[in-house]
């Protein structure tokens, strides 16, 4: 096939030994039975072999070991027991307990598994393998030589991450990717964020070596193949095989950096098209000021939103800026990957080459909901559509679930988060099928935001009671203004902020601000910079009387609103820590010495039964779960007590 859309083009220029090098160079893991982890290898075989007998150990056509679960999970056609299963999606959880991830919660498909141990003559023993692998669950490896990685990438792996890193974290995680469940994590933070960034880089391109180094070895051999031979069927109707979304490019240099590190540590290789990278993504000095650390650490470096990138793997070359059909791997943001797609009803759409991503990684979901969570929503829905040019794919390569329409069932999702939100768990439920399982991390969140409020002013909660998410919208509205009118027209009610967590909501309360001819300002992420810091210095100075804030403009400015006397969360914030930073706020510092007395503050908090996982993180698991279900509707807690 042609190098626009077929695997099978990799890179004929690496020479005719390609079988022989190739897998010298890229590293086999199953060829190391001479190195330190060939006896642990021999053990998995022996207890693979108590079941599957000598076919748990057989070398498959890529000479790899069949025990690795990137051969269950991709080389297998699913039964059609299994089809119906995957399809019905129906899933079984059970609890397991990591060291340092903690409590996940493992879900898998309902499978025979009171026969997983006897012999089914009827069935192929790959089969039964990975039928087995289905209801496996993941161990954290103690040594990354355990992993089923390339050697290539065991090998550089001390090289590329650096001396922050956790290796318990690391191999935790990598233990679960290399699984090839889906994985959800919302405990990312700057302290552990690179070591995360190093986990999903490393199984990304062990992913895309695995697969290239299948192909090769099936090139030679499908020229002599025997009519009906299904066994050569390697590749997808496109080539790419992975993909990035990640919020800046700032995070995509970051990832391009260590694949290099990762492939050719000291120059043992070439990246090709460097010189332009380095100059479209580059390394910016880290600015600091008095913004909190949380702020330089999310906008480090260059933070542009709209970025495509695509990167081919060859033996000795990375490459990069590769046209997408040519590409193993693509690195973009939503914002960057919508362009790219058009919008629905657009007489020109390209999304071919999304039909046959087998892993998909999306890291710092969060931010992607202060850009636009509707481009993620418009990838999900493309993602897998059939293509409308075959772009020279070799259709007798093509796996048999590829052509079946069942991609989706075989890729692989990997989600990270700094917390939990609807959104991102309506993804994680909704449109992740991978029929090998899913897992997530459920730990209870102890504390929340309110352990971090350093203010003495009370912060009351009071429950909205609604019938539905459709009717919370407008009780909670409904709500705003009974309190406004019954608490905060007075004249010693002054310096009132209202804080609110959607422009929809924000443009919703202006507008009704705006027509009770009531005195207020406004700052939101589409106020104009000069207007920003009027309404500022009039909300302190008490030129007017409300100031209407949006958790957009807040995330994305940081300011320190000074004068806050009364606080409104119309509702709460998604990111908890901006929560006790404005209810910080209060503190004596930060107030207009004129504008009022101490006696005389407040902080009040609107909430309904929807807004659980937000209500998690600001006052713990525990707490929330009591005031979700209290007969009472007010609650209220002392935070510096």
């Amino acid at each position: 096939g042609d190098a626009d859309g077929n695997v099978a083009d990799f890179d004929a220029a690496d020479g005719s030994d390609v079988e022989e090098n190739d897998l010298e160079d890229n590293g086999s893991e199953e060829s190391n039975t001479e190195n330190d982890d060939g006896g642990i290898q021999e053990e998995k075989n022996e207890k693979v072999k108590d079941i599957f007998g000598d076919a748990g150990t057989a070398s498959g056509s890529g000479g790899d070991s069949v025990l690795d679960p990137f051969q269950a999970h991709f080389e297998v056609n699913l039964a059609e027991d299994l089809t119906l299963a995957v399809k019905d999606q129906k899933l079984e959880s059970k609890t397991e307990v990591f060291p340092c991830l903690g409590k996940l919660q493992v879900q898998m498909l309902p499978v025979d598994a009171d026969n997983l141990h006897k012999v089914d003559l009827t069935r192929d023993k790959k089969e039964s393998l990975q039928r087995s692998l289905m209801q496996t669950t993941p161990k954290p490896e103690s040594s990354l030589q355990n992993l089923n990685l390339k050697q290539v990438l065991k090998n550089n792996f001390d090289v590329a991450k650096g001396p922050k890193i956790s290796d318990d974290l690391v191999l935790e995680m990598m233990s679960l990717m290399n699984s090839y469940k889906d994985l959800l994590w919302t405990e990312r933070s700057s302290q552990n964020g690179e070591d995360v960034r190093l986990a999903y880089t490393c199984h990304a391109l062990n992913h895309v070596l695995k697969t290239r180094t299948k192909i090769l070895n099936n090139n030679a051999r499908h020229e002599r193949r025997e009519e009906g031979d299904e066994g050569l069927r390697d590749q997808g109707l496109t080539r790419p095989k992975v993909l990035f979304v990640l919020p800046f490019r700032e995070s995509a240099r970051r990832v391009v950096a260590l694949m290099e590190k990762l492939l050719f540590p000291n120059s043992k290789g070439n990246v090709a098209n460097k010189k332009r990278f380095m100059q479209e993504f580059p390394e910016v000095e880290v600015a600091t000021g008095n913004k909190p650390d949380d702020y330089y650490q999310t906008f480090a470096g260059d933070t542009d939103d709209s970025f495509n990138l695509g990167l081919a793997v060859t033996k000795k070359t990375l490459k990069l800026y590769t046209d997408f059909y040519s590409s193993d791997i693509i690195i973009s943001s939503p914002l960057g990957l919508r362009l790219v797609l058009g919008a629905q009803g657009d007489k020109e759409r390209n999304y071919d080459f999304l039909n046959s991503i087998e892993l998909l990684i999306m890291d710092q979901t969060e931010i992607f909901m202060m850009q636009n969570w509707e481009h993620i929503l418009c990838l999900l829905d493309d993602i897998h559509k059939q293509p409308k040019e075959s772009r020279g794919t070799d259709f007798s390569r093509v796996r048999l679930w590829t052509l079946d329409g069942l991609n989706k069932f075989y890729r692989q999702t990997l989600l990270f988060s700094s917390f939990q939100f609807p959104e991102l768990n309506s993804v994680f439920n909704r449109h992740c099928f991978n029929y090998f399982g899913k897992v997530r991390v459920m730990n209870p969140v102890v504390g929340g935001a309110l352990s971090t409020i350093f203010s003495e002013v009370p912060v009351v909660f009071n429950r909205i009671n609604s019938a539905s998410p459709k009717l919370a919208l407008e009780d909670r509205f409904e709500a705003l203004k009974k309190l406004i009118h019954s608490k905060f027209m007075k004249d010693n009610m002054d310096h009132v902020m209202v804080f609110f967590s959607d422009y929809v909501d924000f443009v919703k309360a202006r507008n009704w601000f705006k027509s009770s001819d009531l005195d207020y300002a406004e700052i939101s992420e589409y106020t104009k910079q000069n207007k920003m810091a009027k309404a500022r210095d009039d909300f302190y100075h008490n030129a007017r009387h409300f100031l209407l804030y949006t958790e957009r403009a807040h995330f994305y400015r940081r300011f320190t609103i000074k004068g806050i006397r009364h606080l409104i969360f119309y509702q709460m914030p998604l990111n908890a820590h901006l929560f006790s930073e404005l209810c910080n706020f209060q503190q004596d510092e930060f107030q207009n010495k004129r504008g009022g007395s101490k006696s005389n503050m407040s902080c009040t908090v609107l909430y309904t039964k929807y807004d659980a996982s937000r209500l998690v993180q600001c006052v713990g698991t525990e707490k929330a779960a009591t005031m979700i279900s209290a007969a009472n509707d007010k609650h209220i807690f002392s935070p510096n007590l």
